[in-house]
């Protein structure tokens, strides 16, 4: 039976025009787009209570706390439904509940969705709401080390090598640890554990598998032993790593609650569930943690699921900055990008959100055949967004550029043509970020009673949330969690700073001047049993409903100091420290140098080539020039001896009587012997010349390429102490300071906290 999602009406169309979307058209995948204020939380909303009302089993992640919002239905409309979740714009009293529950109806009328429509979204699938990392409603990582149902690397060793990858890569990130799974020790190391133990039929717990850590089961990784590839010494850093997170009091919620098991999650197809994971309480470091190990369970499910054109889940995360980034490798990355390609062929689709179009990998934005681009700030982010979803055309750009807020640009293979729709209104009540301890009704948990403190208990402030520290004397200070981004146009940079900060009180303010980093972990929502309080300024609840603004203002008053090289045009990396960052210069600016030293090597090389083919005919010419000297002297030698010779005998004849020579012709034959020796004499003489010259023409010529050598080394030397000066003395500092619309707060509560001197 086709499933039709109600997502919105065509711009411009006549009254009752509606838009549609087959749900099965999301086992392509899907992705919005849009700028805060485009409306892409609440056309998310639609899309999930479309599903929903269809039995469609989801896997909501909630980065920020407005997804929980998906609870706030409320089928009679009745002002009492929607007093408590009242926010403080809103107003109080019965009046201002009234007027929101009448914008409802009216809202909703329109698009003739009533009490049954409403009934449809609530009932269409088990809701279920759980907070990982949280008491509140925790989730039991556990069965992510028991052997996952049909593992069998030889049936399936793609399927087995994910889950194993997967695994490792989700434990090692809560450690802040990890990377290659072909080329990182720890992470080779953790997947060959969990293979030998799922191999063997066993799972593990946390306790074994720290154990095992220390002393491996398994004697060879690869061609090493053991302790050759992994010395016993360097894994005890690794496992003082895990046990440091095991120890902490606030990891027990990881280990207790439902369990983190696909089946738990998406329930069964007579009985869905839809599943909302609360993440926006957790630190960058639990969350990408979390998320690596639900994205491997989910990919393992998947697989294990026959064929399906039908949609069978749907996996939504919003605000996906830092998960699946375009250059970035974080553990989350791989399983969610093999998902977007694999799970359509299972029926298992992913709806991803975001504010900007780089936080997307373009393998991601390539996978996603269902496109919703809601209103962009800059024409770089629209043309990033198109041309990543395959929709670059002048007609389309103007069109997303006019867009208002929740009017989006609907496109897709299986949709048609793209058209502009305006979404419907949402059957949730959109009341915007819940905070933990506004979640508690909707989990069903009463809020905790304090514990005794010496006839004290902590000071009732409605509305906000108070957390504890173990310790026996408590001091009050204002804790906040949340993401400042700086951002600077030249250089062009961002920089996101995820973190919890604290700032104590003094007198009946905030210090604000002493907001640093937080550095208590493991608080608690209980006070400790015989704690005593130190005294809270009695205007502390003013002072905590304005502590957003205050810390905006605070923040934006400080600046981020990076260091950065304006001609190498290089800035600063996060925790990379002065003399990285100016050994990283040298490196850049020495690349440079390829370019110039490439030609410099070139034009040596031709010069002394050219040198030493003269080199080579001046030796030739040597060779040749001392073969005619030596043929000469030896003429002129035997010339000597031969007109001896002939004299001596002239004159022995006319002796013993032979044949009269007239003393004119001996005198002839000696004349013409001394000018035979004169002339070879002349020719060795001319002969000894040649050789002389050819001999100082090579040295010369060696000389001279000794000297294009030295002049060749010079060169180079230059240059590079060139680069060295360039590298070292164009170093500057940027300060960026955080527009106020780029200081976000996920969570603000009031922690007590050990009363030793501290921030």
């Amino acid at each position: 039976m086709k499933r039709e999602l109600l997502v919105g009406a065509p711009v411009g169309a006549g009254p009752g025009t509606r838009t549609t979307v087959d749900a099965d058209a999301l086992t392509t995948h899907g992705v919005i787009l849009g700028m805060t204020g485009s409306g892409k939380t609440g056309m998310a909303i639609v899309l999930l209570e479309e599903l929903a009302r269809h039995g469609t089993p989801l896997l909501v992640c909630d980065l920020k706390g407005d997804l929980t919002n998906l609870f706030l239905t409320f089928p009679e409309l009745r002002p009492a439904d929607f007093a408590p979740w009242l926010p403080e714009t809103a107003g109080e009293g019965e009046q201002a509940a009234a007027a929101v529950a009448a914008k409802w109806r009216a809202g909703l009328a329109e698009w003739g969705i009533g009490s049954e429509q409403i009934a449809a979204v609530k009932n269409g699938v088990h809701w279920q709401l759980l907070t990982p990392g949280s008491a509140l409603a925790p989730v039991d990582l556990l069965p992510t080390l028991a052997r996952p149902e049909g593992f069998d690397p030889d049936l399936d060793p793609d399927a087995a090598r994910a889950q194993l990858d997967g695994t490792a890569a989700g434990l090692l990130a809560l450690v802040d640890r990890g990377g290659d799974p072909l080329t990182n020790r720890d992470h080779v190391l953790l997947a060959t554990l969990l293979d030998h133990a799922w191999r063997s039929g066993q799972g593990l717990d946390f306790a074994t598998f720290l154990h095992q850590l220390a002393e491996p089961p398994v004697s060879q990784f690869g061609v090493l032993d053991a302790e050759t590839f992994y010395p016993a010494r360097q894994r005890q850093e690794l496992v003082l790593a895990f046990n440091t997170v095991l120890a902490s009091p606030s990891f027990a919620t990881w280990t207790r609650g439902t369990p983190l098991a696909i089946p738990e999650l998406l329930g069964k197809p007579a009985a869905p569930r839809a599943t909302v994971l609360y993440l926006a309480h957790l630190g960058e470091r639990e969350r990408l943690s979390f998320l690596t190990l639900l994205f491997s369970a989910l990919l393992a499910w998947t697989r294990r699921q026959s064929g399906s054109e039908q949609l069978r889940a749907l996996l939504y995360l919003d605000e996906v900055q830092g998960i699946v980034p375009p250059s970035a490798v974080p553990p989350t990355k791989p399983p969610l990008l093999t998902l977007l390609k694999q799970g359509r062929a299972f029926g298992t689709g992913v709806l991803l959100a975001t504010q900007n179009p780089v936080d997307l990998d373009y393998k991601a934005l390539a996978n996603t055949g269902v496109k919703l681009v809601g209103r962009l700030d800059t024409e770089n982010d629209r043309n990033r967004a198109l041309e990543g979803l395959d929709l670059a055309s002048p007609a389309l750009h103007q069109t997303v550029a006019a867009l208002q807020p929740r009017q989006f640009l609907l496109a897709g293979a299986r949709l048609g043509e793209p058209k502009v729709i305006a979404s419907r209104w949402a059957i949730s009540y959109l009341r915007g970020p819940l905070t933990l301890v506004q979640l508690k009704p909707l989990v069903g948990a009463a809020p905790p009673a304090p514990a005794p403190a010496r006839g004290l208990s902590p000071p009732l402030l409605s509305g906000v949330e108070q957390l504890f520290a173990a310790a026996s004397h408590l001091r009050p200070v204002v804790l906040l969690e949340g993401e400042v981004v700086y951002r600077k146009a030249t250089p062009s940079l961002e920089r996101r700073v995820a973190s919890t900060w604290s700032a104590p009180f003094a007198g009946d303010r905030i210090a604000w001047e002493h907001l640093a980093p937080a550095s208590w972990t493991g608080l608690a929502a209980q006070m400790p049993p015989g704690a005593t309080l130190a005294e809270l300024p009695a205007n502390a609840r003013e002072l905590l409903a304005a502590a957003r603004d205050a810390f905006a203002a605070e923040m934006d008053s400080r600046a981020l100091e990076l260091l950065w090289h304006r001609e190498l045009r290089l800035v600063q990396e996060e925790g990379e420290g002065r003399e990285a960052f100016v050994a990283r210069c040298q490196q850049a600016a020495s690349a440079k140098l390829e370019a110039p030293l490439e030609k410099l090597r070139r034009r040596h090389e031709e010069e002394l080539r050219r040198l030493e083919e003269r080199i080579a005919r001046e030796r030739g010419e040597l060779e040749r020039d001392r073969a005619e000297l030596a043929a000469r002297t030896r003429q002129q030698q035997l010339t000597v001896v031969t007109g001896v010779g002939d004299a001596l005998l002239t004159g022995l004849g006319a002796l013993l009587g032979g044949r009269r020579r007239s003393l004119g012709t001996v005198a002839r034959r000696g004349a013409s012997a001394a000018r035979q020796v004169a002339e070879r004499e002349r020719l060795a003489q001319r002969a000894r010349a040649a050789a002389e010259e050819s001999e100082q023409t090579l040295t010369a010529l060696e000389a001279e390429r000794e000297r294009l050598s030295a002049a060749f080394e010079a060169e180079c030397a230059a240059l590079q102490a060139q680069a060295a000066e360039v590298a070292s003395q164009g170093v500057e500092t940027l300060r960026i300071t955080p527009a106020r619309k780029d200081i976000a707060l996920r969570r603000v509560a009031l922690a007590w906290v050990p009363a030793e001197p501290g921030p």
